[in-house]
């Protein structure tokens, strides 16, 4: 090898760990930048919604009233995004303990049981195989479940169908959630995992950027294959650590 080459490659190492650096030290900014936002809109928002309930008890006839319905419905939203802003900012930071990954995923799929009922939508829940404990952090785990069986349930028409299962092959446990609902169109495929990309009117874009950040804490993985009006599948993977 000759001395030119040889220091070509050297460079073009280095170069390389500057751009991964460059990209760490860009995320840290994007991730202190929205915290900073988050925390400055929130006292001001906690501030205003407890004038309004001051108002709603001293005028109860305004909740009566389509206008103020609406701005309840709005600061709704306000305090819903922002509550998902710091969870995006968190879900990176893992609390793991020894958890039943099964039962979990078990009790998320039962607590949304209600709301399919009154879809007049069906959901099975298949265990495919014997599931190890997983080193997780319960409570994020069990956000992502949460997130991922929503943005089925949104996708579904009435009558629709949900399939979930939970298989391990010894390495991981994968957990999948399928719809035969309107699907992602190809448009969206490349982005519904970035903050703030969504094709719901009234979605924030973040619970889906949430899920898939908390899945790579975990050294896991988030995918979904999708087909228009055929359905989608959405596929995490959490190895054995």
């Amino acid at each position: 090898m000759t001395k030119s080459s040889a220091t070509s490659q050297i460079e073009g190492k280095n170069k390389t760990i500057d751009y991964k650096k460059l990209y760490q030290e860009q995320a840290k900014k994007h991730q202190l930048m929205l915290s900073q936002i988050s925390h400055e809109i929130r006292n001001p928002v906690t501030l205003i919604n407890s004038f309004l309930q001051i108002l709603e008890k001293q005028h109860p006839d305004l909740s009566e009233d389509q206008n103020w319905i609406k701005i309840l419905e709005n600061m709704d939203f306000l305090r819903g995004l922002l509550g998902e802003l710091s969870s995006y900012n968190n879900s990176l930071r893992l609390n793991l303990e020894s958890t039943n990954v099964y039962a979990l995923f078990a009790n998320v799929i039962e607590s949304i049981n209600p709301s399919l009922e009154k879809k007049n939508v069906s959901i099975a829940f298949n265990k495919l195989s014997p599931i190890p404990l997983l080193y997780v952090d319960h409570t994020k785990l069990q956000q992502v479940f949460h997130n991922l069986l929503r943005n089925t349930f949104e996708a579904v028409k009435e009558g629709g169908h949900i399939v979930c299962s939970i298989e391990s092959d010894g390495t991981g446990v994968t957990f999948k959630v399928t719809d035969d609902g309107c699907g992602i169109s190809p448009e969206y495929q490349n982005s519904i995992f970035e903050p703030f990309v969504t094709y719901k009117p009234d979605g924030s874009g973040l619970g889906l950027a949430i899920s898939k950040r908390i899945a790579e804490a975990h050294k896991g993985s988030l995918e979904f294959t999708s087909s228009p009006e055929k359905g989608t599948t959405f596929i995490l993977k959490i190895p054995i650590l």
